[in-house]
């Protein structure tokens, strides 16, 4: 019961969120437009980006939205630039729309360091190829060494067949998994590693351009060490897991990647094992994000984080765990685990230098590769969260929380990198570097 009261608390939140989106569009200086004209898309297909925009021909707009819908065409992610500029002839308005392609296929380094430590970091190289076909379809290849060495392929299209609303994925990994469980290796009396491999494909449908529902269905391998038997799901050191899961999406933010207006909202509800081999058990998982400026350049977000793990036998690796990849900024390495955990982020932020469309002239190097839109943002942010299993009532003084400050480099479409100094409620100061945008 309680699960269907955090799907509606959420709904509700949402469809606030809407409302004040919405309500608030600029109403004045309307345009008709009469015709849509795209330039320099040399590989995509016209499609992939007239689907995106929340208007068609003949119909009135404001210069809002106009601004609005040119971040929704550059958060697809495979354009260096994007601009709308409006041509008026006689009594008539035409949108033409003006991309920059980025770079499509190139090999990247993977580094990801755990522990502030290179003895415990994962390296490796990828290869990404975007936009395959012309269609935004993605396909991604990875191999890496040393903490967690892996293998992996994926491939996600989100039109399946022009003209259809239907997307499809699949990835297939392998990974010599390092234990994170707490209980389960003072079970084995050291530190250990497991092998896990999986496949999943995945079909979802496109409801409209803020509104997506999804299937995926995954078989998981995992052999384990016979001392940690007890708590696998199946009682051996082998555990084979079929599941299937449904998920819902919202996002109407204007740019995904670092976005200062809109909602993000996903719910999933993950079944695992269908009592196969004695396994049954359930990942619920539900995730809203609230964007808005505040005052002037000034920009806030917030973020609630809920998973929960319930059933028959729930193994060591499915609880849910903190200090990990969801983390409390100031307890960055500090591992909490149980069924349950809540996560809740504040984070405000104020350009240094505002987000600006550059083009660098290289030598050797094609102009697609050198083009990027670069930003400096200062941030201030406030964390806090807790784990606790089924039957508990989450305690406010067992939270933990953490606050502080630092400064986001945007290079986009491509990524971010973060420099974040975090102060715990006892005052321990920890610095941060990661990749990618908090949230």
């Amino acid at each position: 019961m309680r699960y269907i009261k955090i799907v509606i608390f959420i709904f509700l939140l949402t469809e606030i969120s809407l409302a004040y989106n919405f309500d608030k569009s600029d109403t004045t200086k309307s345009i008709k437009i009469n015709s849509i004209k795209i330039l320099g898309n040399r590989t995509t297909e016209e499609h992939i980006i007239l689907r995106e925009l929340d208007f068609k021909v003949d119909d009135i707009v404001s210069q809002s939205q106009l601004a609005y819908n040119q971040e929704r065409v550059f958060s697809l992610g495979i354009f260096s630039k994007v601009k709308f500029d409006l041509n008026k002839i006689n009594q008539n308005t035409d949108l033409v729309i003006r991309i920059e392609e980025s770079w499509y296929i190139y090999p990247f380094p993977y580094l990801v360091l755990r522990e502030n430590s290179l003895k415990r970091s994962s390296y490796g190289m990828g290869v990404l190829y975007k936009n395959f076909r012309g269609r935004n379809e993605t396909l991604w290849a990875l191999v890496t060494f040393g903490y967690d060495p892996t293998y992996l392929l994926s491939y996600y299209n989100p039109v399946l067949v022009q003209g259809s609303n239907f997307t499809f994925g699949f990835e297939l990994g392998y990974t010599d998994l390092d234990n994170r469980n707490i209980a389960s290796e003072i079970l084995n009396g050291s530190h250990f590693s497991y092998n896990y491999i999986y496949g999943s494909f995945s079909i979802g449908y496109r409801l409209n351009q803020f509104n997506q529902i999804s299937h995926t269905s995954k078989y998981e391998y995992l052999n384990m060490p016979e001392t940690v038997t007890e708590l696998s799901a199946s009682g051996s050191n082998i555990d084979r897991i079929f599941s299937m899961a449904l998920a819902y999406e919202l996002d109407n933010r204007n740019l995904k990647q670092f976005s200062n207006d809109g909602t993000y909202a996903s719910v999933i509800l993950n079944h695992k094992g269908f009592g196969i081999n004695d396994i049954l058990y359930n990942v619920f998982t539900a995730d809203i994000r609230k964007y808005n400026m505040v005052y002037g350049d000034f920009a806030a977000k917030w973020r609630g984080l809920f998973r929960s793990t319930f059933g028959k036998s729930i193994p060591f690796y499915a609880l849910s765990l903190l200090g990990d990849q969801e983390y409390i900024r100031g307890h960055r390495f500090s591992k909490r685990e149980g069924n349950n955990y809540f996560l809740t982020s504040l984070e405000f932020n104020y350009p240094i230098i505002k987000a600006t469309d550059l083009q660098f002239d290289l030598p050797l190097l094609p102009k697609s590769l050198t083009a990027a839109r670069i930003g400096l943002y200062a941030n201030l942010f406030f964390d806090t969260g807790e784990t606790f299993n089924n039957g508990e009532t989450p305690n406010i003084k067992n939270l933990d929380s953490g606050w502080g400050f630092g400064i986001t480099l945007l290079v986009l479409p491509y990524n971010a990198i973060r420099f974040e100094y975090a102060f715990n409620e006892s005052n321990e100061s920890e610095f941060i570097i990661e990749t990618g945008f908090s949230f």
